[in-house]
């Protein structure tokens, strides 16, 4: 294989939302967050990985995901995870709370990556490294942060070789600031609704 592989992270336990749910499993316009992201990688790469904590990957009810390395290791131990399970190949990360991420955003961020060891937007100036795209090498660089205690996934990508995608630059891509909307609370699965809503009524 040649292309990106697209890691999903889907290992976020949804506490905000209060739904009892698993963030993946949050039903936005007849689809969960999980089948959303799924369906996005799955235009711009040629196999996508789900990862997340065992316990939550089998809430998931998925026949195959990665489990995370370090369990209950957050954001970081699943990029870690799927950056090693990517096998020295281009990633395309996702999380699963970005229900707006559009697949020829993603494609673009895999073209900016040149020699970066990542390409990380940062729309309104706040890094999203979990819409972003990491070179093979940067796999042993976030391995390596993580087994040393580091928890903090945006403090780990930014210190790698980063091409950090200023808001004018994010203003650029595909879909905009708006395709890196942020889904974590009730009023945020209330909004993502409306947009759907508005888009349907267009």
């Amino acid at each position: 294989m040649s292309g990106p592989v697209g890691v999903l992270l889907a290992g976020g336990r949804g506490a905000r939302l209060g739904l009892g749910l698993p963030k993946a499993l949050v039903a936005l316009d007849g689809r969960t967050l999980l089948e959303r992201a799924q369906a996005t990688l799955a235009i711009a790469c040629e196999e996508v990985l789900v990862c997340a904590p065992r316990d939550v990957g089998e809430l998931l009810g998925l026949e195959h995901f990665v489990a995370d390395g370090i369990e209950h290791g957050g954001p970081l131990a699943g990029l870690v995870t799927g950056l090693a399970a990517a096998r020295g190949r281009t990633v395309l990360a996702l999380g699963v709370d970005l229900p707006f991420m559009r697949a020829d955003t993603l494609a673009r961020l895999a073209e900016l990556l040149g020699a970066h060891e990542a390409v990380v937007p940062a729309p309104h100036g706040r890094p999203q490294p979990l819409a972003a795209a990491y070179a093979p090498r940067a796999a042993d660089r976030l391995a390596r942060a993580l087994t040393g205690g580091e928890r903090r996934c945006v403090a780990a990508v930014l210190a790698l070789d980063a091409r950090v995608l200023d808001a004018d630059e994010v203003g650029q891509l595909p879909g905009g600031a708006d395709a890196f909307f942020n889904l974590n609370t009730p009023a945020d699965l209330a909004e993502a609704a409306r947009r759907l809503a508005a888009e349907h009524a267009a």
